[in-house]
């Protein structure tokens, strides 16, 4: 059985469907904001609860959605795999940070567009401005996530970990991101 966020009972705002829930970041974008407010508490934020729950949840094909956190995580897992892709092609965690840094950046689909995996669990944003905080939301999530695989996807000695590259030809729910 997939597992689902437990972010799903929170109070969030939100966006096609989405929750836009506050994760820890030092990244620069609408997280930490008066918009979306800051991760105050301890333990695991969305980010590392998709971290935990990734190497269970790509090998599924099926994934029902319980709310709109549920949407987040679907997106994050479906990132973190193209983000152990590129770290397999990586020779060294420097070369990986910036290679993730660059693909944070990269023009990506948004949920009601063509080119979203996704399209199906998500809505569309109602007004170009939800859209366009949607993208800014999604683009700081990115960055983030991409700084947190790069420290799991290493050993200590600078090595690829094996525990995790191991599932970067994993496709989740049959979908990749087009990178």
């Amino acid at each position: 059985m997939a597992r689902h966020s437990s972010f799903n009972k929170r109070e969030a705002r939100t966006i096609a469907g989405a929750s836009l829930l506050p994760f820890r970041t030092a990244c620069k974008g609408p997280v930490n904001t008066s918009k979306i407010g800051s991760f105050e508490e301890e333990g695991e934020d969305i980010i590392d609860e998709a971290l935990s729950f990734y190497r269970a949840n790509v090998l599924f094909r099926n994934y029902e959605i319980e709310g709109g956190a549920d949407r987040i995580l679907l997106y994050v897992t479906l990132y973190i795999s193209a983000c152990l892709a590129k770290i397999e092609k990586s020779q060294t965690p420097k070369d990986a940070e910036k290679a993730l840094q660059v693909m944070a950046f990269e023009t990506f689909a948004l949920p009601g567009q063509a080119g979203f995996p996704f399209n199906a669990f998500f809505g569309k944003a109602d007004k170009h401005e939800e859209l366009e905080e949607l993208k800014a939301y999604m683009k700081q999530l990115r960055e983030e996530t991409g700084q947190r695989v790069c420290k799991v996807g290493f050993t200590p000695e600078g090595k690829p970990n094996k525990f995790w590259t191991a599932f970067a030809k994993r496709k989740f729910m049959n979908c990749s991101l087009t990178i």
